[in-house]
């Protein structure tokens, strides 16, 4: 081989691997995102008596019974503008990466257990008119937190005061609004009597879902118990009607919280080429050497509306080992790129020849 055809021949290689690079750039390219001024949060939120205080805003302490315990939390407003600073109390969920303070009870299984019962806030006027109080630029405004709790409980309560200010909101006439806003929580662990016995933790609401051109497996772990605990941990599995894997992986120790009497949801992957129908399901996850099997039904009429989502057929064949349009892509850049290698070199050959 000549010194020259070598040369051509990287300067190909080169080309190909440009054209790649740039391809796999259009595909995966992230338009960066500027914060403007408008959109810092300028409230700071200090509470008061710190007896309580285990570390910065989470109190933790033994209520007694119809008790009063009462706080005070000051707002300041560091920045240009007057502020509408909402107020609330918020309930402690659990999701698959941390604990979110939320309003909706709807994952709470006993509304015992929901903070938000014990708590009265209010300012010099009273209780807070639709949950808000103005703060003035450069100025602070004082709340007070009252909490008495009622109810004969064992284990933990826990929840939150959440103080939300509004950074930004944009209005879409085809989609839905979306309201930017900061919160700070201050947080309330209520420790109660210890709890006699640990219930086990059950799963329920085993639901298939297509997100992101991939479907995944979302359920509900059900802390039973009005404590604080881990997810149980182990490997698992899933099986469908066939008596195949579709999905399978392990669950590690002490990695998602549970908070006191609720559900949290958490999704699985499925494995390339499952197959999903309808039929019974098993939920197997060992845990301590021992399987724990869940049996869980989905419907031919599930299936269908899944089936329409997808734009599959009368059953779904699940492949997720790649993002298949890249891939698909990436085949007909290739055979497009070898086919103009071809007519190039017939073309070269034709012209030596004609010459």
């Amino acid at each position: 081989m000549t010194k020259n055809s070598q040369a051509k021949e990287y300067k190909l290689v080169d080309f190909c691997s440009l054209i790649f690079v740039l391809l796999m750039g259009c595909f995966f390219y992230i338009q960066p995102v500027e914060a403007s001024e408008e959109d810092t949060a300028s409230i700071l939120v200090d509470v008061q008596p710190k007896e309580y205080e285990i570390r910065d805003s989470y109190l933790q302490f033994t209520p007694e019974l119809n008790k009063n315990y009462e706080f005070t939390a000051t707002i300041t407003n560091i920045g240009d503008k007057d502020l509408d600073v909402t107020v609330y109390p918020s309930v402690a969920i659990s999701t698959m990466g941390s604990v979110t303070y939320v309003e909706n009870t709807e994952n709470l299984l006993d509304e015992k257990y929901d903070f938000s019962k014990y708590v009265k806030i209010t300012d010099a006027n009273g209780e807070l008119e639709d949950g808000k109080i103005k703060v003035e630029a450069k100025q602070s405004e004082t709340i007070a937190i009252l909490i008495n709790v009622t109810e004969e409980l064992n284990g933990e309560v826990l929840g939150g005061v959440n103080f939300s200010q509004t950074l930004s909101e944009e209005s879409h006439e085809d989609a839905v609004d979306i309201v930017h806003v900061y919160e700070k929580v201050i947080l309330f662990h209520l420790k109660m009597d210890e709890i006699e016995a640990e219930k086990e933790q059950t799963y329920d609401e085993f639901e298939f879902v297509s997100s992101q051109d991939a479907i995944r497996l979302d359920y509900y772990i059900v802390n039973n118990d009005p404590a604080v605990t881990f997810a149980e941990s182990g490997s698992y599995k899933v099986i469908n009607p066939n008596g195949d894997i579709i999905s399978e992986g392990e669950i590690e120790e002490s990695s998602i919280a549970l908070t006191p009497m609720t559900k949290t949801k958490l999704n699985l992957p499925l494995v390339s080429d499952a197959e999903l129908m309808f039929g019974e399901y098993q939920f197997i996850l060992t845990v301590d050497g021992k399987e724990k099997v869940t049996k869980f039904n989905y419907t031919k009429e599930e299936l269908e509306g899944l089936i329409e989502q997808t734009g599959g057929s009368n059953k779904i064949i699940v492949n997720q080992g790649s993002n298949i349009w890249v891939i698909g892509l990436l085949l007909v850049f290739s055979a497009l790129l070898i086919i103009t290698s071809v007519i190039l070199y017939l073309k070269y050959k034709k012209t030596r020849i004609d010459s």
